[in-house]
C-alpha cells in the first residue's frame, strides 16, 4: 500500500469514527433547511478520494465546507461565478468526477451537515426554553417557587453554558468542563471564578488541586457572596440557600471550610461543604437550610455569605456559578425522597431514637430497627447527618435527582473524649465538640460526671505544652436570648477556672459564649437541641 492510499484509509477510518460518535445510524439526508453549518472539523477529516486539483480549483477542504453550506442550497439560483466556485467546493471535499470514492464522501458530508444542523436546532431550541432571568447577575422574585427568591449570579456554569436539555436545579452534575480562568466583569464578587482557600500558602509539598495550581494570588483570593433584598411585608418561617458548587474537596485535601453568614459561624453548613468530594472539575446544586436562630440575619435585607478555610494549607480551590436565597419555600421545587438505616458500627446492631438530618431540610427518626426516611428533600447533593447522644456523628452525601429515592446507611461509633482523639480532632478540624461537659440546668455550675471528660482536656494540654485553646459555651434556644448569651459565656469560663486550678497557664486559654447564635442543628427537636448544647475548644491562632 502507498502512503498516500494509507493516509486515505485513516482518514476514512476517522470519519467513519466521528459519525459513530454522534449517535450511531445516520440522519436522513438534510433538506434546505438543514445545510446551515459550516462542520470544519469533518472537512479537515474528508478524503478527497484522488481528486484533482488543477481541475477543481485550489480550495482548502475548510473552506470548500463553507462554500457547500451558502451555496449549496437546493432551489439557489448562481451566477457562473458562484456556480464554478459551488463546483470547486465538491470537487475538494468529494474528489475528482469519476472517483470511486466520490459519491461516498458525498454522502458523507452531506449526512455531517445535516447531523450537525439537527444538534445546532436542538441546542438553539433549549437555549429558547431557559428562563429570560437566567442571564441576569442578579435577579429577585416574589411568588412561585417561594414567597421570596434572590439570585446571585447569572445561571451559566460558570460561563461554559449547560448541555443541551441540562436542569441545573434537578440535582444532575454537570459534565467535566474547563477551568474559568476569566470571570466576566459583569459577574459579581464570589461568582464565576475560581477562588483558593486563604490559608493555602503554597507550600511544595503542599498537595494543590488544578484550580491552585493554575492561578495565582490575587486574582483567586476568597471573595463573599452578597444577597440584597426588600424585606418589607415578609415573615420567615422556613429559609433555604442553594448554592451550585463546583471543585469542593476538602476530604481529598484535607482542608476545612468555614461558613460565615454575616461574619456569624454557620457550623451547619460547614459541616454539610466539608463533605463534598466535587472532581472534574464538576457543578452541582446544594441546598442548604437557615435554622430559626440565623433569620434575624435577614431583617435588614442584605445577607453577606463568606465561604473560606484559613486556618490550614491545602491546596484546594472552589468555585460557585451562583447562590439563590429562599424564603418560605413552595411546592413547586424540585424533591427527592431518603431512606436507610442507622446502625453501631462494632455490633451492626440498629440505633433506635438516632435522627438523620439533610442539611436541616429534612429530618427523620430511625425506628426500633435503625430504619429511617426523609421525604421532601431537595434534588442535589444531599449532604446528611445522622446523630445520637451517644454516638460520634456520621456525615455523608449522595446525589439525588428530582424524583428519585436515594438509600444511605450509616455505621456510627460510639463517642470516645480521651485526649488522643481530641487531639486528632484539633489537628485534622482546629475544633471539637464536647458533649461529655454537662451543667446543671439553666446553671454554670459543672456536674460530677464531667470530670471524666475534662480530664482528657487537661492531659491534652499537659502533654502539648504548646498548645493554646479557646473554649467556646453554646446553648440551644429555649429560653432568652440575652440569658443564653450570659449562660454560655459562664460555663466556658467555668471549664476555663476548672483547668487552671488543675496547673494549666491561665495565658494559654481563653473563653467566650456564643448563646443560641451558631447552633449546629434543629432547635426543633429534643435530639436537635442536645447536639447545639455544648462545649466547644479550638487551637488558638
Amino acid at each position: 500500500m502507498t502512503e498516500g492510499r494509507m493516509m486515505r484509509g485513516i482518514h476514512w477510518i476517522a470519519v467513519l469514527a466521528l459519525l459513530l460518535a454522534c449517535g450511531g445510524p445516520m440522519a436522513a439526508e438534510p433538506d434546505e433547511a438543514d445545510i446551515e453549518r459550516t462542520g470544519k472539523e469533518t472537512a479537515g477529516l474528508i478524503d478527497g478520494g484522488g481528486r484533482a486539483p488543477a481541475e477543481a480549483g485550489a480550495m482548502d477542504p475548510a473552506t470548500a465546507m463553507q462554500v457547500l453550506a451558502e451555496l449549496g442550497r437546493p432551489g439557489q439560483e448562481l451566477d457562473a461565478e458562484q456556480q464554478a466556485r459551488l463546483q470547486a467546493a465538491k470537487d475538494t471535499l468529494y474528489g475528482a468526477k469519476g472517483s470511486d470514492r466520490r459519491l461516498k464522501n458525498e454522502d458523507t458530508v452531506r449526512r455531517q451537515l445535516g447531523l450537525d444542523a439537527v444538534a445546532a436546532q436542538k441546542k438553539a431550541d433549549w437555549l429558547a426554553r431557559q428562563p429570560a432571568d437566567w442571564k441576569l447577575h442578579r435577579h429577585s422574585a416574589r411568588g412561585g417557587e417561594a414567597d421570596l427568591v434572590v439570585r446571585v449570579g447569572d445561571v451559566d456554569n460558570l460561563g461554559f453554558g449547560w448541555p443541551v436539555d441540562f436542569d441545573p436545579f434537578s440535582g444532575a452534575s454537570t459534565p467535566p468542563h474547563a477551568f474559568p480562568f476569566t470571570p466576566d466583569p459583569q459577574d459579581p464578587d464570589g461568582t464565576d471564578r475560581i477562588m483558593v482557600i486563604s490559608g493555602y500558602a503554597g507550600d511544595a509539598a503542599t498537595k494543590k488541586d488544578g484550580y491552585t495550581t493554575r492561578t495565582r494570588r490575587p486574582a483567586n483570593n476568597p471573595q463573599p457572596v452578597t444577597l440584597e433584598f426588600e424585606t418589607r411585608g415578609l415573615t420567615p418561617q422556613a429559609v433555604q440557600l442553594q448554592l451550585f458548587v463546583d471543585d469542593f474537596q476538602a476530604p481529598s485535601f484535607g482542608n476545612r471550610y468555614r461558613v460565615l453568614l454575616d461574619g456569624r459561624e454557620a457550623p451547619h453548613m460547614a459541616e454539610a461543604l466539608n463533605t463534598l468530594r466535587q472532581r472534574g472539575p464538576i457543578g452541582k446544586l446544594i441546598t442548604l437550610q437557615l435554622l430559626p436562630e440565623q433569620f434575624d440575619l435577614l431583617a435588614d435585607g442584605r445577607l453577606e455569605i463568606a465561604i473560606d478555610d484559613a486556618d490550614t494549607d491545602a491546596g484546594d480551590g472552589f468555585a460557585i456559578d451562583f447562590v439563590r436565597l429562599l424564603v418560605n419555600p413552595g411546592g413547586t421545587r424540585q424533591l427527592a425522597s431518603l431512606h436507610g438505616r442507622i446502625l453501631d458500627k462494632r455490633s451492626r446492631e440498629p440505633i433506635p431514637g438516632a435522627m438523620a438530618s439533610a442539611a436541616a431540610t429534612a429530618e427523620g427518626r430511625a425506628d426500633a430497627e435503625g430504619r429511617y426516611a426523609l421525604s421532601d428533600v431537595p434534588a442535589g447533593l444531599a449532604v446528611v447527618v445522622a446523630s445520637h447522644p451517644d454516638y460520634e456523628p456520621g456525615h455523608a452525601s449522595i446525589d439525588l435527582e428530582a424524583g428519585a429515592r436515594g438509600e444511605l446507611d450509616f455505621l456510627l461509633v460510639p463517642r470516645q473524649e480521651t485526649s488522643r482523639v481530641l487531639e486528632k480532632a484539633l489537628r485534622e478540624d482546629g475544633r471539637v465538640d464536647l458533649y461529655g461537659i454537662l451543667f446543671d440546668t439553666a446553671q454554670a455550675t459543672l456536674r460530677p460526671e464531667s470530670e471524666q471528660t475534662l480530664e482528657q482536656v487537661l492531659a491534652l494540654l499537659q502533654r502539648r505544652q504548646e498548645l493554646k485553646l479557646v473554649i467556646a459555651g453554646h446553648t440551644d434556644s429555649q429560653g432568652d436570648t440575652a440569658y443564653n448569651a450570659s449562660l454560655s459565656q459562664r460555663r466556658a469560663a467555668a471549664v476555663l477556672a476548672w483547668l487552671v486550678e488543675r496547673g494549666v497557664a491561665a495565658g494559654r486559654l481563653a473563653s467566650e459564649g456564643h448563646g443560641e447564635s451558631r447552633p449546629v442543628a434543629s432547635n426543633a427537636t429534643e435530639e436537635g437541641r442536645a447536639r447545639n448544647r455544648r462545649v466547644e475548644i479550638r487551637r488558638q491562632p
